[in-house]
């Protein structure tokens, strides 16, 4: 009986594998993603990254991203989403809103790897003075 067991054990790792289980470093596992989503959601992301530093368009990096959150709230790299969307805000001058994005990301993904550059981004948002 436990051939059998191990058999199906084996099956199981096979079919799920181990690609797209965790949501960032410190989440729990879970079940497998929709590959067309991850699909269509990474190259929204990738779309959002080069808008964002290369075109300096952040109004199509914000569109891009809040897509991703609104149709794929489980993507893979909803933490670099957040942080992102933390750094369009921080382009576009709206401070209020980019500090929002940097606190989600410390609260939801405190283990991701745009944890420590949040922080620092939260510090530099309390060191400017506050303009009248």
């Amino acid at each position: 009986m436990s051939g059998v067991k191990c058999f199906v054990a084996i099956l199981i790792f096979a079919l799920t594998g181990t690609t797209g289980l965790t949501q960032g470093p410190g989440k729990p596992i879970e079940g497998p993603r929709d590959p067309a989503k991850e699909i269509a959601a990474k190259h929204n992301l990738e779309v959002a990254r080069w808008s964002l530093t290369k075109r300096k368009a952040y109004e199509g990096a914000r569109d891009r991203l809040q897509e991703i959150i609104e149709t794929h709230p489980d993507f893979s790299k909803m933490d670099e989403v957040v942080f992102l969307m933390g750094e369009v805000y921080m382009k576009l001058g709206k401070k209020a809103e980019a500090a929002d994005y940097y606190n989600k990301l410390l609260k939801d993904y405190e283990s991701s790897e745009f944890a420590k550059k949040a922080r620092v981004r939260l510090d530099e948002l309390k060191a400017e003075p506050e303009k009248k």
